[in-house]
């Protein structure tokens, strides 16, 4: 199943997708899913059709969270994630509600995460559309060296529509749910592919297969 987990819509400050759009730009870019991940809100939910589930997409409401050491991709019980979380709480959070944080674009010059406390998650964001190459292969090298039971995913982080679905992860399982999306995230097994040309189904380039995790 294919998913872009990191979009955001026109309830971030720098998005340009209107919620309307997004069924139309899922099956346009041949895949299955998206996570809005909006910056430290969820005000997209409301928008969202009851029926989306029928029409044959998926669309998932996480968000990313801002802490004064990092982005942070969360999913699970997120409309109730308290304010002002520093990494290590937001981690724990998330561990004792059944959600998921993912420290997104962790070596990005103009937003890096604390290389200290990517110890606390279990996933990572080594893929992600926006970085430059040169970014994300600082990711990878890190993980390589030091993330030898982290997961890693990628993500768009889409902010215009011809940006949905240039970074995916794609699942071995069916997610239609958050709690599903969840639960393959920590126990599941995925690939990141990255995809090539403006609504081109498959992958152009696989930069990475990654491991089965070894739960906690």
């Amino acid at each position: 199943m294919i998913i872009d987990i990191h979009v955001h819509t026109r309830f971030s400050p720098c998005g340009s997708i209107r919620v309307r759009q997004l069924e139309r730009v899922i099956r346009e870019s041949g895949i299955d899913g998206i996570c809005i991940t909006d910056h430290d809100t969820i005000a997209a939910s409301s928008l969202l059709a009851e029926s989306r589930h029928a029409a044959g997409v998926v669309i998932i409401v996480g968000l990313e969270y801002t802490t004064s050491q990092g982005d942070f991709l969360v999913f699970g019980p997120v409309e109730s994630i308290p304010e002002r979380l520093d990494a290590p709480s937001l981690a724990r959070w998330a561990k004792k509600k059944g959600g998921v944080a993912i420290p997104a674009h962790p070596f990005r010059r103009s937003r890096p995460a604390d290389v200290g406390i990517l110890e606390h998650f279990h996933v990572i964001e080594a893929y992600n559309g926006r970085n430059r190459a040169f970014e994300n292969d600082l990711c990878v090298r890190w993980l390589r060296e030091r993330g030898e039971n982290k997961k890693w995913v990628g993500g768009s982080d889409a902010h215009t529509l011809d940006e949905v679905g240039r970074v995916v992860t794609v699942f071995r399982n069916d997610i239609h749910t958050a709690e599903e999306l969840v639960r393959e995230l920590l126990e599941g097994t995925y690939t990141i592919w990255q995809r090539h040309g403006e609504r081109k189904r498959g992958p152009v380039e696989v930069p990475i297969l990654t491991k089965k995790a070894a739960n906690e």
